[in-house]
């Protein structure tokens, strides 16, 4: 029987794949698995690692004197409502909404009606207690009388003077005056209205000097005292100046802000009540770093901070206090006079971690912005 060529070729590569799997040699990518193969490396061999390379810059920091803006608004130094202090009629409001008047003037008066006849009463039981007083000390200088009347006496005579100073007293409180000069706010009440105590007349505004009022953060509220000078702009176009006249010593439980006051001349009335304002304060000059923000980073907890170098190539984290973001860049507050810093790759390295740093060689000089 003749035996056909293609089963001759089966049986010989079958041949040659079976002695190729009794010898126990498998190479795989080129590389035998014998114990003789010497490019293998020992199992336990240590695996080389690169170090990260990093730009860095070099910052110094600079002398900035920086200007706080505060957004606040115009109100009046004082606001009084003027009362009575006796009840009965308006007599007269010699005022209207509206008008200045001077510190004293009269601005409400209530009928006085027997408080005159009062006052003459008092005043003439005075006379006649004095008059029996004086008597009777003549006496007794005489020894015609005792002592004890005039004790008596006396006590009359001081009685009818109280008498007089309260009836005086309550005929002086008829006329109201302005505690100091301003502007009618409101006249609350018109003549012939009957007014008890307690009752008010009329308001009155002091417009000089304005306050500018405003709230400041717990940041910065030490930086703050009292007669520095600041410049103000209204809403309405006027740029006046003025000094700090009042910090709060404590911060509002809601807003964790301070309140502070500017007071502003206005002796012509020009600034109005409550317009809106932007407040300027020249701080002390200090100490900062300036750089673009794409430096910042943050650090496992959330704080902000930047990826700093040492002599040693070793990344350390640094938190910065941020004092202001410009165009210029943002200042910051809480770093070495001289630092350098991680400008690009910040993002892949971590505290502690060394790296081979790359100088910045893009023409920056210190201090000013990394790439």
């Amino acid at each position: 029987m003749k035996i056909k060529g293609s089963y001759i070729w089966a049986l010989l590569i079958t041949i040659i794949v079976g002695g190729w799997l009794y010898s126990g040699e498998l190479v795989i990518g080129g590389q035998s698995n014998s114990e003789n193969n010497s490019d293998n490396a020992p199992p336990d061999a240590p695996l080389e690692q690169a170090l990260i390379q990093v730009r860095v810059t070099s910052f110094q920091s600079e002398q900035r004197t920086a200007l706080l803006a505060i957004r606040g608004r115009t109100q009046t130094d004082a606001r009084v409502s003027i009362k009575v202090e006796t009840g009965g009629l308006v007599e007269a409001i010699p005022v209207s909404r509206g008008d200045r008047v001077a510190a004293g003037q009269l601005v409400c008066r209530i009928e006085p009606g027997a408080r005159n006849a009062n006052v003459l009463e008092a005043s003439a039981r005075v006379e006649q207690a004095n008059l029996d007083h004086e008597a009777i000390a003549k006496l007794v200088e005489l020894g015609h009388t005792a002592e004890t009347r005039l004790r008596a006496l006396k006590a009359e005579l001081d009685a009818a003077q109280a008498a007089l100073a309260r009836a005086e007293l309550d005929l002086e409180r008829t006329e109201l005056h302005a505690p100091f000069a301003g502007i009618v706010e409101h006249d609350d009440a018109e003549i012939g209205d009957f007014l008890n105590v307690g009752s008010t007349c009329v308001t009155i505004i002091s417009l000089d000097p304005m306050l500018v009022v405003g709230q400041v953060s717990e940041r910065v509220v030490a930086s703050l005292s009292e007669g520095m000078e600041g410049d103000v702009k209204l809403i309405t176009g006027e740029e006046i100046s003025g000094q700090i006249s009042f910090i709060s010593p404590s911060a509002d439980s809601q807003t964790r802000t301070f309140r502070v006051e500017l007071e502003i001349d206005n002796p012509d009335y020009s600034i109005r009540d409550n317009i809106t304002a932007d407040i300027e304060i020249e701080l002390a000059p200090a100490l900062a770093h300036r750089f673009t923000a794409a430096i910042l980073t943050l650090d496992d907890t959330g704080q902000i901070g930047v990826k700093t170098v040492g002599p040693d190539n070793i990344i350390q984290f640094m938190p910065v206090t941020i004092l202001a973001d410009t165009r210029e860049g943002v200042w910051v507050a809480g770093l070495p006079d001289t630092v350098t810093l991680v400008t690009i790759g910040q993002e892949y390295v971590v505290d502690g971690q060394e790296i081979v740093p790359i100088q910045d060689v893009s023409g920056q000089d210190s201090g000013s912005f990394g790439q």
